[in-house]
């Protein structure tokens, strides 16, 4: 059916800056530097000035970041991470894909983040990093992981798919960790027109590794200097083939301009529902250090798939962000981690419905989902 109220939508974002990702997208294909040009460094130098960082490397996707992140800290076999069970799979998937075990810990109350205490509990002699999730935009407790990573000489890799532009005690996500990793795929903050990621780090050598790791194992320079005369291969370690094209690059260049005007938008809606379903339904938390950044707009309701049901007829999209949660999904079954392990986390994927957000959106709309949600919980209870 038509929906009256969508979660995205993409066209609409595109038509905003229409001429500009054209002309950009055209300036690629004139250029006839369709590989190793000039938009992706320029990009990674843009966006480490956005966040106020001292590196960027660009990816191909969120996924691919956090995977080239841990191969250049030199995570693998014998090693384990710990993390979270209550995101998307592309966290733990990437663990799992560079060898090493993942070891999940169940979130606090209301920012659904990486519970601090659980954490330091299972540091055990194996663990190389701690991976926190900044769940729907909220800042996990990066000051309190940072030091507790680097009093037991661990990294912290933080998880910022979902984050992008928020804060934490007056600094910008980015700036926090060891690593932090973003994605660009179409319906994050900084939205590519297919996929896109990037890791930032403040150590250049760090920097450099994963520049060569999401490169086939080279030095950038020998890939651009490739002309009628290719200088010989020099592969420095077992590169991948994860890193950004230029046509996604040009893009993102055009939309880095729109972020914070995004956010803003993200947080006005947010206010407005928070105005409206205090009182009905537990609205998101917003810590007194934090800035959420609202890439979702999550809400916890008693009977849940009753009440979403009655959304769909009224014309109203929803989602069900990462529920149930990973350690109870088939995929998973392997690890043993039957339904009370993560109670925080397990209770939240009973009960979350996340609401349309973002600035495709007036605020009429957000009026309307408000309205549709209260006659939705009054039909379902």
């Amino acid at each position: 059916m038509m929906m009256r109220v969508p979660l995205y939508d993409h066209a609409r974002i595109y038509r905003r800056r229409k001429a500009e990702i054209d002309a950009a997208i055209l300036r690629v294909l004139d250029s006839g530097e369709l590989d190793w040009g000039d938009e992706v460094p320029s990009f990674e130098n843009e966006f480490a000035a956005f966040l106020g960082a001292s590196h960027a490397v660009t990816t191909n996707s969120g996924t691919a970041s956090l995977k080239i992140a841990l191969l250049a800290l030199g995570i693998g076999c014998g090693d384990e991470v710990i993390t979270v069970p209550n995101s998307d799979i592309g966290t733990v998937s990437a663990i799992h894909h560079v060898g090493a075990a993942s070891v999940w810990v169940d979130v606090e109350r209301g920012s659904m983040c990486m519970s601090y205490d659980a954490a330091r509990a299972a540091i055990t002699p194996r663990t190389r990093a701690i991976l926190p999730v900044d769940l729907y935009g909220h800042p996990a407790a990066l000051f309190e992981l940072r030091a507790l990573a680097d009093a037991n000489g661990i990294a912290l890799v933080e998880d910022a798919c979902l984050s992008l532009g928020a804060r934490l005690g007056g600094r910008p996500i980015g700036t926090l960790a060891h690593v932090t990793c973003f994605s660009f795929s179409p319906s994050k903050h900084l939205g590519s027109i297919g996929s896109g990621g990037a890791c930032v780090t403040a150590d250049a050598a760090l920097a450099e590794r994963m520049r060569k790791i999401a490169a086939y194992g080279q030095d950038r320079a020998r890939h651009r200097a490739i002309g009628a005369t290719p200088p010989p291969l020099h592969h420095e370690t077992e590169g991948l083939n994860e890193r950004m094209d230029e046509i996604q690059a040009a893009v993102l260049r055009v939309k880095l301009a729109d972020v914070q005007d995004s956010i803003a938008i993200r947080r006005g809606q947010a206010a407005m529902y928070a105005s409206a379903l205090d009182s009905i339904v537990e609205i998101p938390v917003e810590f007194p250090a934090a800035r959420h950044a609202y890439r979702n707009y999550v809400i916890h309701v008693d009977a849940r798939d009753r009440v979403r049901d009655e959304m769909t007829a009224r014309g109203i999209a929803t989602a069900l962000s990462y529920a149930p949660p990973l350690h109870l999904q088939p995929v998973y079954a392997w690890k043993g981690c039957a339904r009370g392990a993560f109670p925080v986390a397990e209770r939240s994927g009973d009960r979350l419905l996340g609401l349309p957000i973002g600035p495709h959106l007036e605020d009429a709309q957000i009026t309307i989902v408000s309205g549709a949600l209260r006659a939705a919980i009054a039909a379902a209870t």
